[in-house]
């Protein structure tokens, strides 16, 4: 079909209807009241919507209206505001010994670290040091507070653990 064709159809449908003045009324009374209507129902609507909005206000309040009764009600609660206490506060009933600690070490997990299957040797023997590092304090008449420095070369020679060389030869006899 051609845009003439749809044309004339449409022209020769619209030719075909006849309009009579109980019809025309009728379209006119809808007409009439559909904007008599149209305020009153604007009007309607936007009170539903405003009923809709303050019932949702009036829940929320209830809400927390209910949650401050749920705490005033754990606050009337004799071990729960023992609890509290002890774990705001850092009370302790008498004759407990409290212990807190104090900036906790927090270990970071490494997930990129791939961890080797195959076993590897340890570059020191941990015998030998564990008996040097022994004898070199038993045997060491200075205080702590007095030992002596090490420069950067003694102590790349000496085990770890031995203060001197002189202290370290007990160990090897």
């Amino acid at each position: 079909m051609t845009k003439r064709t749809l044309s004339e159809g449409l022209g020769s449908w619209i030719s075909s209807l006849h309009f009579s003045g109980f019809t025309v009324l009728i379209v006119a009374l809808i007409v009439v009241g559909g904007v008599t209507i149209s305020p009153t129902l604007t009007t309607f609507v936007n009170q539903q919507r405003e009923n809709a909005e303050l019932r949702e206000t009036v829940r929320l309040q209830n809400e927390r209206v209910n949650e401050a009764d749920a705490e005033r009600a754990k606050w009337q609660d004799p071990s729960y505001v023992r609890s509290q206490a002890r774990g705001r506060l850092f009370y302790v009933m008498p004759g407990e010994t409290q212990l807190s600690i104090i900036e906790d070490v927090v270990i970071p997990e490494d997930s990129t670290a791939v961890t080797s299957d195959t076993l590897t040797e340890a570059t020191s023997n941990w015998a030998r040091t564990l008996a040097v590092s022994t004898l070199v304090a038993g045997l060491s008449t200075d205080l702590p507070n007095y030992l002596p420095e090490q420069t950067a070369d003694e102590s790349a020679e000496a085990p770890a653990g031995a203060a001197t060389d002189e202290a370290a030869e007990p160990a090897a006899e």
